[in-house]
């Protein structure tokens, strides 16, 4: 059986990730630099910005939250509040890494459970389901 929903869902990940490592490599790249020109940083927040709604859409699609597993917050939200990289200090730069690290860890842990529900479903026959439904609603209404 396939369930289009999972499906629908599987691609806007897959589509969010290709976006949040090209996101990285934006961040990456002003880094290695050594010095970020007003320019770098105004690109970096443009994307952010894009970044940010193209999550709250995933998040009102998928309907998931963030479970705290050796930290508080939701590590994306995180590094979307960051307002200005061009001043951050050493110490917040480390944390912004580290958010970096859980937020990978923590998306591709909600693709990997789409991508299980969709094997799950595979083993369904709609026949079946359907018939099983037809009986509940049956006994139902006895």
């Amino acid at each position: 059986m396939r369930d289009k929903k999972t499906e629908i869902d599987i691609k806007t990940m897959n589509d969010f990730l290709e976006f949040w490592g090209k996101f990285h490599s934006i961040y990456s790249g002003m880094l290695e630099k050594g010095i970020i020109t007003k320019e770098d940083e105004d690109k970096f927040m443009e994307t952010k910005t894009m970044i940010r709604s193209k999550y709250n859409d995933l998040a009102s699609s998928l309907e998931y939250r963030y479970m705290p597993h050796g930290r508080l917050t939701d590590p994306v939200s995180d590094i979307l509040a960051v307002q200005t990289i061009r001043f951050i200090s050493e110490e917040n730069l480390r944390k912004v890494d580290n958010d970096w690290k859980d937020s990978y860890i923590f998306l591709n842990n909600i693709f990997e459970r789409l991508k299980t529900r969709k094997r799950r479903f595979k083993e369904f026959s709609a026949l079946g389901v359907f018939f099983k439904r037809i009986r509940e609603k049956a006994k139902g209404a006895l």
